[in-house]
Formats: structure tokens, sequence, C-alpha cells
């Protein structure tokens, strides 16, 4: 049995591998194209070029220096954030599941854009320190989550029951949020509308520079637990018989997923359902295996996101002078549908 394992196993590394190296060359692919476009159309060999003199430290200079600054901003957000969103799903999909599991679902995102907003109105001088937004936002998406946990329990704690829950948190506080945010845009004369369904046509590159290791690190961590978190797939009993604790596995790893949403609200606003979609099409490459699962998820997610960045942009070009339209629109026009199948199937079994 155990010659049989070995084979069967180094043909799923490799396989993964392979499966790994065309999502990075697509990703590659998909961010030069989404530097490419914009206002002022550019030839994407002028693009890698520019990126070249960039990484060089030479001076770039003229139309292609927008590339090195405004748009390779744009991109890189789009990419982590998308990759936070995807793997913030994962890990919710593992330590309560199901499936149907979600930050924008099971109302992380609306407690966590709560409780920003309740932090613009209550302290606005200290909103432009990034470490105050991130921490107000991880805070309420952590009340989110103990929240749909708890009306789930009430609802009888099945899969349905939970995204019943979930809605119900995500509709209160929506709501709660749209009225916070409200008082927020007569103070700060922004449109609220971008922090509801999220845009990274405003983040810049110090941003990004701050963005990028508030995420790397969570995701590191996640990586580190995949035997835990594999252990855990299979019940409680199970992950105790090999040494885990499964209380322990829930906070942590609910932590994780709350502060990667967080993050993301925080620099970007609430964009939905790449939790949802990017998790389901991870395992149907690689299954459920965290080792493979993770990093799967997470190149699929900035792949995810950067497309909806593209067509978002295609269209405030096509419709001009009208505005940019908000991501999460094109990722709940991507999102919503998936959601409706996977319901019906899960309720057909």
């Amino acid at each position: 049995m155990i010659s049989m394992a070995i084979p069967l196993y180094e043909r799923r590394l490799k396989r993964f591998f392979y499966l790994l190296i065309l999502f990075i060359i697509l990703v590659f692919i998909v961010s030069i194209s989404s530097l490419s476009i914009g206002p002022a159309m550019l030839d994407p060999i002028k693009v890698l070029q520019a990126l070249a003199f960039k990484l060089l430290g030479r001076d770039v200079g003229g139309l292609i220096d927008v590339v090195a600054k405004l748009r390779l901003a744009r991109t890189l957000a789009s990419i982590f954030c998308g990759a936070s969103l995807a793997l913030a799903g994962l890990l919710m999909q593992t330590i309560t599941r199901n499936p149907l599991a979600d930050p924008y679902i099971f109302g992380l995102s609306s407690t966590a854009l709560t409780a920003l907003a309740l932090g613009i109105i209550l302290a606005p001088d200290l909103m432009i320190q990034r470490v105050y937004v991130v921490t107000i936002s991880f805070i309420g998406a952590m009340i989110g989550f103990t929240l749909t946990l708890l009306l789930s329990k009430l609802g009888g704690g099945s899969d349905i029951a939970m995204v019943l829950a979930g809605i119900a948190v995500a509709s209160l506080f929506g709501g709660v949020s749209h009225i916070l945010l409200y008082i927020v845009q007569s103070m700060t004369k922004v449109p609220y509308m971008y922090l509801l369904m999220g845009t990274v046509s405003t983040t810049l590159w110090g941003d990004v520079q701050l963005l990028i290791p508030l995420i790397i690190v969570p995701i590191t961590l996640s990586l580190a637990l995949f035997k835990p978190l594999n252990a855990y797939l299979y019940g409680d009993e199970f992950a105790k018989q090999l040494g885990f604790n499964p209380a322990s596995i829930r906070i942590f790893t609910a932590s994780i997923s709350a502060f990667l949403t967080a993050t993301t609200i925080a620099f970007i606003g609430v964009v939905g359902f790449i939790g949802l979609v990017a998790p389901h099409i991870a395992r149907f490459f690689v299954g459920i295996d965290h080792k493979f699962s993770i990093p799967t998820t997470i190149f699929i997610g900035a792949l995810l996101t950067l497309i909806a960045d593209i067509i978002v942009k295609a269209i405030s070009i096509f419709i001009g002078g009208l505005g940019e339209l908000p991501l999460g629109v094109v990722t709940a026009v991507i999102g919503a549908p998936f959601l409706s199948y996977l319901v019906i199937k899960r309720m057909r079994r």
C-alpha cells in the first residue's frame, strides 16, 4: 500500500507545481494587461520596459511613468487583496466545515465596515494611521463572526442555518454601516459607495508598501497550519487523536481570517464573493489538502480580482465621464450565481 501511495503523492505534487506555474504566468500576464489598460492605453511591451527600468533604478519619464506609480499600486492592491479575501474564505470554510462560508456572506465584511465607520466618526484624526484602521476593522470582523456562529447554533447549527445567520448579520450591519457611512460622507466629502462596494482605484504606493507585509504574514501563518487544518476537516475527535486542539485551531484560524478581511476592508472597502468562489475553484484543481489548496486559492483569488478590476476599468472607459464602477459590483455578478448553484446543490443532497 505504501509503495502505491508514494507514486500517487508524487503525481499530485508534480500536478500541483505545474498548476502553480500556470497560475503564476496567468497572474503575470493579466497584471501586464491591467497596467496597460486605462484612460490612456499603453503598449504592453513598453509597460514591461518601464517595470524593468524601475527595478534597475533608472528614470522612466513621460507618460509611461504613470504605470510605475499609480497603475502599479492599483494592480498590486488587486493581487494582494484578492489573495487575502480568497484565503479568508478558504479558512472560514475549513473551520466551519461549511462550503458556503465567506467573509461577505457570514457578515464579517459588514461588521468590519460598521466598526470602521464608527471609528472614523469617533476619532477622525486617528484614521490617517493605517494600524488604527486595521485594528478597528479586525475587532468588527471578529464580532461579526461570533454573532454568526451564535445565531447559527440557535438555529440548529446546520449549513443552511449558518448561511441564513450570516445573511441576517450582514443585512443588519450592512444597514447600520450605510447610515454611519452617510455621516462619514458628510464629514469627509468622500463618496461612501466605494467603501460599501470596494475599489482599488484610490490605492497609492504608500498604501501598497504597508498592505503587502500585512497580507504576507497571515498567509505565511496559514501555510504553516496545513496539517492542523487537514486534521480538523475530519472532525474534532480525529484532530485530537493527532495531537491538535480543535478549539485552538478554530480561534487562531478565525482570527487570521478576520484579520485578512479587516486588512482588505481598511484599504479598499468591501468586496464580496471572492472568498466564496476562489476556494471552490482551487479544490476542483488540487483537492482538499491545505498544503496544495492554500497556495492555489491565493493565486486564484488574485487572478479573479485582477480580472474584475480590468472589467471595471474597461466599463469606465466605455461609459466615460460617469465615474468608475465599484469593484464589488463586478465580483457580485460573478459570485452571486455561484452561491445560488452551491445552495441548490447542498439542498438536493
